[in-house]
């Protein structure tokens, strides 16, 4: 038998807490004020000796309307339920709210004991016993045994333990591979050891001495011990009740509703997706923005009912909802819940979580219900499609890590589609194993492509642009892996051609109109200027003024910002060379100045700048830089202040 958890449910004072003292002997009201009253107000916890001599723990919950919440805290854990109803009263109000608790919480095994039997004769007993029977019709408690009891007696106790045991056998925990959860409904300081939190395990597991996060707050804990029905345990499973010591956090830190989880695996959220079923039995459908209590795990967090997909909930239907909360909760996809009135607390229905981490959704809009409809309940490959193919932005590049989070599939489960998804062609795989879907990917090849198409317009003489000129400029900014891939799969597929440096689409050519062509021709002069021309982008339109170089055959002068446009022209196709920070020269001068600089070394021997700027007839600055650059490309070496042709030019 696998760990598995009992727990009671029913109208308050229809003797759930004696029932528990009868199948344990001992009374799980643990407050002073619980048995000053005699009735339940916190959780209780008692264990059961099975005949085999294990034991089974049962958790014991209030039956008070006020405390409901309690309630589905303690329902949130248990495998059985002892569906508890007094046979001196019979079905009251709680009995059918509870009745739809845990069967909104998933509980599909169960047991009804009718209580108190001691106090009614036979007949009223049977009458009781019909309308339970009418009231679990159609539930999963249909076709279980009904049980009547007397805890102050003990008449039908031992059959009831039978019966107990042999519906434990018959029910076991799936091998977990999840991520450790466990919600948080005790917390408590013992002496000499410090805060310990107790819960039942959700899924996962938990080994001593490792690590834990509590949330939402993103706390880090460290597990220093572990107890379950005080025996030391070295590991707690799925099912599992257990008593964790922690340290690096104190007990006012803590609350019942915060969990405890695998570090990094569940995010806080203030908005999920869901399906809601509304209560059979309410008067009023669910209005639109609704304000609600959520229900989930040990927690209660206030938020307003979104209907998705239509203007009022019926008694009985199901419809898409995003909850809007109003502080932050975690959560994982199909996990159960239920919601009661703000107001009045009753009970209003129940669901499950469809998306995590949506974003605010407008109502009745088509592709957010489409979207809905395909992951709920989706099969592993079809989850990680949807999930891959619905996000936007930055979200669509997704790490194992992030869809472990955004389809709390195991990790294997998860590698396993994944290498299937890329295999069809689905999804995109990059060398950093990072994921995008292809139509994502697609798309952002398209946008490249009409990025590059715009910038050509705009920079219309440049025949390349720099490599990462577009990259800044799309819809989200990829990351190398991404950005690489998508230069070289277009240059593969022949829409642009990529260098080490730049790229250009591949239909893209330079064409010059006849004004450009009389301009680049008049820079030609600039390559026979005598003294050197010399020049920078800003100062070229003045030089060319100064030398009296006009552009021929023009009706009218070319403006300065054309000269400049074309000067750029010029610099890409190697006519103007910038062989210092901002000095320009034709390379036609350029290579006169280098075949005199070679003539003057060949007769003096050496030559400082300020014999150059004479040699030529240019500034010294001019002068320094262009023997700089001389010695850079190894036409002279540098020694003293002198430049010397070096050997074998």
């Amino acid at each position: 038998m696998s760990h598995l958890t009992i727990g009671t449910a029913g109208h308050v004072d229809h003797g759930k807490s004696a029932l528990v003292e009868a199948l344990t002997g001992v009374h799980p009201d643990r407050l002073k004020e619980e048995r000053d009253r005699g009735m339940t107000i916190d959780l209780g916890f008692a264990f059961m000796s099975l005949s085999d001599g294990r034991e089974v723990p049962i958790v014991d919950v209030p039956g008070h309307e006020r405390f409901l919440k309690t309630m589905v805290a303690g329902v949130s854990g248990i495998h059985l339920v002892l569906f508890v109803v007094a046979a001196d009263e019979g079905v009251m109000p709680q009995t059918v709210e509870h009745l739809g608790t845990v069967r909104y919480m998933g509980v599909d095994a169960g047991i009804v004991v009718l209580t108190k039997c001691d106090l009614v004769d036979e007949e009223w007993l049977m009458l009781v016993e019909d309308d339970v029977k009418s009231l679990v019709t159609g539930s999963f408690l249909e076709d279980a045994p009904v049980v009547r009891v007397s805890s102050v007696t003990g008449q039908g106790i031992g059959r009831l333990k039978e019966i107990i045991e042999d519906r434990l056998a018959g029910l076991s925990v799936e091998d977990d591979a999840g991520y450790f959860r466990m919600p948080v409904d005790r917390v408590f300081s013992m002496k000499g050891f410090g805060t310990v939190i107790a819960g039942t395990v959700l899924s996962g597991s938990l080994s001593r001495d490792s690590d834990a996060e509590l949330l939402p707050a993103g706390t880090p804990l460290r597990i220093r011990g572990m107890q379950t029905h005080n025996d030391t345990v070295d590991r707690a499973v799925k099912g599992q009740r257990v008593a964790l010591n922690v340290s690096n956090v104190r007990t006012t830190d803590i609350q019942r509703g915060d969990e405890l989880g695998a570090p990094g695996y569940l995010l806080p959220t203030l908005m999920t997706d869901a399906t809601v079923q509304c209560l059979e039995s309410l008067e009023e459908p669910l209005k639109n923005r609704q304000r609600v209590r959520l229900h989930k795990g040990t927690s209660e967090t206030i938020g307003r009912l979104i209907l998705l997909d239509r203007d009022e909930l019926a008694p009985g239907e199901t419809g898409y909802v995003q909850l809007r909360l109003e502080k932050p909760i975690v959560a994982e996809r199909n996990e159960l819940f239920i919601i009661r009135g703000f107001s009045s607390m009753r009970l209003l229905g129940g669901g499950r979580f469809v998306e995590v981490y949506p974003q605010k959704n407008r109502r009745f809009r088509r592709s957010v219900l489409d979207y809905l409809e395909a992951v709920t309940g989706a099969e592993p490959d079809v989850l990680i499609e949807r999930v891959m193919g619905h996000a936007h932005g930055a979200q669509q590049l997704k790490s194992m890590e992030d869809l472990v989070r955004f389809t709390n599939l195991n990790a294997e489960v998860l590698e396993h589609s994944l290498t299937r998804l890329v295999e069809k062609g689905e999804l995109v795989r990059f060398p950093d194993h990072r994921y995008l879907h292809r139509e994502g990917y697609a798309g952002l090849k398209d946008e490249l492509v009409k990025l590059l198409e715009k910038m050509h317009r705009t920079q219309r003489l440049k025949h390349t642009l720099p490599k990462d000129a577009p990259r800044l400029q799309l819809s989200w900014e990829p990351p190398d892996t991404v950005y690489d891939g998508l230069l070289n799969d277009l240059d593969a597929e022949g829409r642009i051609v990529l260098s080490s440096r730049s790229v250009r689409l591949a239909t893209h050519t330079v064409k010059l109109n006849a004004r450009e062509k009389r301009i680049l021709e008049a820079f030609e002069e600039l390559g026979e200027a005598e003294p050197p021309a010399v020049f920078n982008m800003n100062d070229l339109p003045q030089v060319m003024a100064d030398r009296s170089i006009i552009v021929k055959e023009l009706q009218v002068d070319p403006d300065a910002d054309m000269i400049r446009s074309m000067a750029g022209y010029a610099l890409d196709q190697e006519i103007f060379v910038e062989f210092a920070d901002r000095q320009i020269m034709h390379h036609h001068a350029l290579e006169s100045v280098r075949r005199r600089l070679v003539a003057y070394l060949e007769s003096l021997g050496t030559v400082r700048a300020s014999e150059f700027r004479s040699h030529l007839g240019i500034s010294r600055a001019h002068a320094t830089a262009l023997l700089d650059y001389y010695c850079d490309l190894g036409v002279t070496n540098r020694e003293s202040g002198t430049h010397r042709l070096a050997q074998g030019d």
